[in-house]
């Protein structure tokens, strides 16, 4: 299969509905969106950056291949948040491209995934550091989680679908970008404590991982 066979059979059945437990990924259909909507070099970064908050490595900085925890949700293991359970194939190629050595193949093809997985969040904004919180929030939570996590935020029906209400309702709260990134990360809480509650093993490294988010989605604000 080629690269880019493999990125359109994965874009067709990416996300998968949360069950209960982490399952990170809920089941949605994935809106078509211009890749070209987001300047290639801001969307290569902001993918690098989901890739660093959750790549674990080795003593020299490669990317591995992690064990999850069993209430994790997602599956046996995972390479930068890819997990086997909801991302077989490509997780797969990951951990092979690790195991032959290559880490920066892998690392890059992680990006490339992470990219395209989460591209709906270019359509919801054109605020490249919102962009970067709701692209984080669709890799984590999917995105009909993601979308629930910006009408938590907005104060608008919570129904998991972006549409004009929505769109509109993120376009007032644009206007004070700040506050609604702020808005954005006590929601993204809200909503972890409504669909997964009762983690203590995994809610330090949640909160610092949502901390850590915000932090460089603030960094992408107009000085």
């Amino acid at each position: 299969m080629t690269l880019v066979s493999f990125f359109q059979r994965a874009a067709a059945t990416v996300g998968h509905f949360f069950s209960g437990t982490l399952g990170k990924h809920e089941n949605v259909t994935i809106q078509e969106t211009p890749a070209n909507v987001t300047p290639a070099n801001m969307r290569e970064k902001m993918a690098e950056k989901i890739v660093d908050f959750e790549a674990r490595r080795d003593k020299n900085g490669n990317i591995q291949v992690y064990k999850l925890p069993a209430n994790d949700g997602g599956g046996s293991y995972e390479v930068a948040g890819i997990n086997d359970k909801y991302h077989p194939d490509i997780a797969a190629k990951l951990k092979m491209l690790i195991e032959c050595g290559k880490y920066q193949e892998a690392e890059k093809q992680a990006a490339l995934y992470i990219a395209q997985y989460t591209d709906a969040a270019a359509k919801w904004t054109a605020i490249s550091a919102v962009e970067f919180y709701l692209r984080d929030s669709i890799f984590n939570r999917g995105q009909g989680g993601a979308a629930k996590i910006v009408q938590i935020a907005v104060e608008v029906k919570v129904d998991g679908g972006v549409g004009p209400v929505t769109l509109q309702a993120i376009a007032q709260a644009e206007k004070n970008a700040p506050q609604f990134l702020k808005n954005l990360r006590a929601a993204r809480e809200k909503y972890e404590d409504m669909v997964a509650p009762n983690r203590p093993n995994l809610r330090a490294g949640l909160v610092n991982r949502w901390n850590n988010a915000l932090a460089f989605s603030q960094s992408l604000l107009p000085k």
